[in-house]
Parts: C-alpha cells; structure tokens; sequence
C-alpha cells in the first residue's frame, strides 16, 4: 500500500487577508517569506477600517484583528500603502501603537494623507514617499509602485517581487484613459510586470457584476456645471472628502461662474489642506473663503464643499440640514448635490439626510434621481478582463468584494480561458502559501475577531456587550433596586423597579406590582435576612423576564443592582 508523501518547498511566500476578503473595507493583507516553514520577515500591505453594519450598536468602526501578529512583531520589515481612503489607511492610528516603529510607504498623496492621520493622534511614524519612478528592497521583497486611476489621486498598484515569484497587488483601481488630472494607468509597467511572470494577481473584485468599462470621472464635471448654471443660490457639493479629483472639478465650475469655494466639515478641510499644500488641489488664493465671510456674501456668490455626504449624522452637512451650523444657513433657493453613491448598508441615512434637506425647501440632486452625479472608482469587468491579460497571471485571487463578487469574477476569469481552480477564493483568515514547485495550498487558519472602536475604546467592545446594546435598542430596560444596609449587608426595604423604553410605567402598575412580588419571593423577604447576591441576582434575572415576556411579548434586559445604605 502506497503513501503520499508531502515534501515542504524550502522556501515560501504565504499571503493572508486581516481584513479585506469577503468585504469591501478594512484591507490589510500580510506577505510572509517563510525557509523550511519558519518565519523569515514579512511586509504589510494597507491598514484600513471598516464600517459598523446595522447590529453593531453604538460602534463606530471596525478595524483589522492584527493578534496574530503578537509575538511576530520584530518581522515586520515595512507598511505599503495603495492609496489614501479610509479603508486602506484609517486604522493606522488604532493599530500603530501597538506594533514596533517601522517604515510605512506611500506615494506622495497617500503620505500625506497617513500622516495628516497619525499625528491626529499624537504618533510619530515612519512615513516615506515611495514615488512611482523608484522601487524599494525590504528583505527578500522588492516593491515597485504602479500608478493606476482610481476615485482619488496617486493610487497605486504594486508589483512585488519575491524569491518564489512576483505578486501583483492590484488593489483598487479602473483604468481611466481621460483621467482629470491627466495622469493614466502605467499600462506598461503593468504589460512588462506580466512579460516577466506574475504568480498570483490580486485584483480589486468589487466591479465584477458590472459590465463594460467604468466610466470616466471627467463626466462629473459636465454634470456639475450644468447644476450650478441653474443654481440661484449657495451651491452646495458633497462628496467623499478623500476624492480629491471630483473636488477640483468643483472648484473648476465654481471658478467659471464667479463663486467663491468653502471646504466644510473636519475631514474635508483636512483633506483640502493637505491636498493644496503637496499640489494636488489648485484654487487661486482670492477664491477660498473661510467661516465669517460666508454670511457676508451672497448666496449666488458661493460654492461650499461640504463633508457628510454619506448621511453621516454628525456631519458638516447633517448639522447644516438641521439648521445647527455656525455659518451656513439653507434657503429655499439653494441647490445641493450628493457626488457619492450610499456606501452599502448606509441607504436609509442618505434618504434621511435628503429628506430633511428637502423639507428646508432646498433643490437636492443625487444619483438616484439624476446620471452622472457619480462613477465608481472601481473597474467593471472590461477593466477586470484588460488587467487579467496583461498581467497574464499563474492564479488569481479576487480581493476588496463580497464573496458575490469573488464568484463573479472567478466565472470572468474563467470565460477567458483560466482555469477555474486557479482563481482562489479563501475566508478571511485563511493562509495561502505559495512556492516555485507547489499549487497553492490553504496551510493554516488564522483566526479573527471583529475589532470593535468605540468612542476612545479599541476592542474593549464584544458580542456580549452588543447583544445588550441591541436588546436595550429593541426591547429597553428595567432596572431592578435592591437596597441593602452597607455595614451588616442585610436588606432593609422592598424593591423599586424603574424602567426606560419598556412600557409606560404608569400605565402598567399591575405588571410592576407583580414583578417586585417576583423580586421578593426571590429575596425571600425578610427584614434583616442576609442573601447570595451572585446567586439571587441570576434566579430574578430568569424568573423576572420569563414573566415580563409572558404578559407583554418583549425581552427587556434586566439589571438587577444593589444599592448600599
């Protein structure tokens, strides 16, 4: 009876997502170079946060789970990162401090974007410039900047070299031919990559059930002028702050019609400024106005660029609907324009911010009611098709979808000859280990938690304490008081029940009377009798909700306390 016997490849690269696979945000991806299975040095690609879905009550985002990397710390030889958006550099202030100093690199824009971040929270990094002309040498990896077009300036692919093959991370990207700021995709650069040989291409998925080419951003300023041409009042635009492309095509149609520009919102005047300080951003320094000014002027001399354009409810332009901002005030003839599709999930926030935008009397354009307000930054599966031939890769592994688009761009890839099996489709955690003589191969599963940001609270947030969050959301309160002598700790009165969210007390004595005889059967009441608490509290805690949910029909969560007297 025959064996088979697997013989370890000496030398290896294993590549695995901490986020990003599966999802559309959070991206970090980790590249380890490996001798005879033991850990040589490895590099991180992209530090992103992700968005809290529609449970995760109160959490504000989510960030990669890098507790795999606890006791690898000293390996990490550099940080790459593809381009400035939130869910490739955000979680950088959240996940720095708890790793050793080493370089991050980015192209000029993205730099300055991760470095306007960091020193937000009072870290010192390592920031490099990494320009497209240069490649760099970590260890055994060489990596070499590919510009490609994306929904913000200076995004980059990356070619990486390693001694098992070469890896092309094409992160997010389309290939734009009449970019605006007239700067294309490095088709070359990506043709040559593919001449010399490309093991496995990591390619941005999320357009892979569009068809066609995405289109170019430079038909969004077509669409702006002709808003602002039938605007009699302040002109209001709101995008992503981070795109800066579309902002300039703003500020170019402001510029025609006589308008003064104001950035407002945090993100979109931190965005701006360091836009406008590396060259990115061009406005004329008369044009820019700030604060006070803008209640001097006319509104028909106005164009403000403004944040929030996600719905988000502590946002410049949620705060400007509500009539709470400082200095801008709506009136029934301005004109406000949402550039930015709702992120998925974020739906119901956007048509609420409409909706009270439109209850001021102001006219608001959106991509649901008018074309060519927005184009996605990611490529459509001609885009997909154009980077799979000239990468001409051995495997593929689709990145920065759901696992909809993973499959749809497995049977794109398949429609053009690849093999289905080579078109690698893991979970998040998965291991996949690459070497010269070997198929890839899953290795090890990683496991990941969901990092939770809450307020100033990094992971200290958990299933338990969202599934509390949700019961208070959806059934509400009660609170039970025991009140008990601090000195001997035997209690010294009945019960009180208080209750938020649940039912209207007032009209609910009989339920209240009933419970607090719950309590007390349970306390076996008796003036001066001592009791387990630990014990106690979990019998009131069953018993008290079995009965409020037999009379009622809801859960509230119970919080059984002990006051001392």
């Amino acid at each position: 009876m025959s064996h088979k016997i697997f013989v370890q490849d000496k030398e290896t690269i294993r590549i695995f997502p901490l986020g990003g696979i599966g999802n559309v945000t959070k991206n970090m991806y980790l590249y380890e170079h490996r001798m005879d299975g033991v850990l040589q040095s490895m590099i991180i690609v992209d530090c992103g946060i992700g968005f809290p879905d529609e449970v995760m009550y109160g959490v504000d985002l989510v960030i990669p789970d890098i507790s795999y990397l606890n006791d690898k710390k000293d390996k990490i030889l550099g940080l790459f990162l593809t381009h400035g958006h939130d869910d490739h550099i955000g979680a950088l202030p959240y996940v720095l401090p708890k790793l050793p100093s080493f370089p991050i690199y980015g192209t000029k824009l993205t730099a300055g974007f991760a470095e306007k971040k960091v020193k937000e929270f009072g870290i010192n990094a390592r920031i490099k410039v990494l320009p497209f002309s240069e490649n760099i040498t970590v260890g055994p990896f060489t990596i070499t900047p590919v510009h490609v077009t994306h929904s913000i300036p200076d995004a980059a692919n990356f070619v990486i070299e390693t001694p098992v093959g070469t890896f092309y991370h094409g992160s997010d990207f389309k290939f734009d031919l009449t970019p605006p700021d007239n700067f294309p995709s490095e088709l070359g650069k990506i043709a040559a990559a593919g001449e010399k040989g490309v093991m496995c291409l990591l390619s941005d998925s999320l357009g892979s059930e569009r068809s066609g080419y995405t289109l170019t951003e430079r038909i969004i300023e077509d669409t702006i002028e002709e808003e602002m041409r039938k605007c009699g009042g302040k002109f209001l635009f709101a995008t992503q702050s981070s795109n800066i492309s579309r902002i300039q095509q703003a500020i170019n149609v402001a510029l025609r019609h006589h308008r003064k520009v104001a950035f407002v919102g945090r993100s979109m005047d931190q965005n701006s400024e360091v836009a406008r300080k590396l060259g990115y951003l061009q406005i004329p320094d008369g044009a820019l106005v700030y604060d006070k000014q803008l209640l001097r002027l006319a509104d028909n001399q106005l164009c403000i660029i403004v944040a929030g354009s996600q719905g988000q409810a502590d946002s410049a332009l949620a705060r400007i609907a509500r009539g709470e901002h400082k200095f801008v005030k709506l009136r029934e003839h301005d004109v406000v324009v949402l550039s930015a599709d709702p992120i998925p999930g974020n739906e119901n926030a956007v048509h609420s911010l409409v909706d009270t935008l439109t209850e001021v009397g102001a006219r608001v354009s959106y991509s649901e009611i008018m074309e060519d307000l927005h184009v996605s930054g990611h490529g459509s599966q001609q885009d997909l098709r154009l980077m799979l031939s000239l990468t001409k890769p051995k495997f593929i592994l689709p990145i920065g979808g759901t696992y909809r688009h993973m499959i749809a761009y497995r049977n794109l890839a398949a429609d053009m000859g690849h093999d289905r099996d080579s078109v690698l489709i893991p979970q998040e955690g998965d291991v996949l280990e690459f070497s010269q003589n070997s198929k890839p191969r899953i290795v090890q599963k990683i496991e990941t938690e969901e990092v939770m940001i809450d307020g100033f609270g990094v992971g200290d947030v958990g299933e338990v304490v969202l599934r509390d969050r949700k019961t208070l959301a959806k059934e509400g309160i009660v609170v039970i008081v025991v009140p008990i002598e601090k000195s001997s700790g035997r209690i010294t009165a009945s019960p009180d029940i208080i209750s938020r969210g649940f039912v209207y007390m007032k009209d609910s004595r009989h339920i209240v009377d009933r419970a607090k005889q719950i309590v007390n059967q349970e306390l076996r009441f008796k003036k001066g009798a001592k009791f387990d608490w630990l014990f106690i509290r979990r019998n009131i805690e069953e018993k008290v909700g079995k009965y409020l949910y037999k009379e009622t029909g809801r859960s509230p969560l119970i919080v059984p306390v002990v006051v001392e007297v």
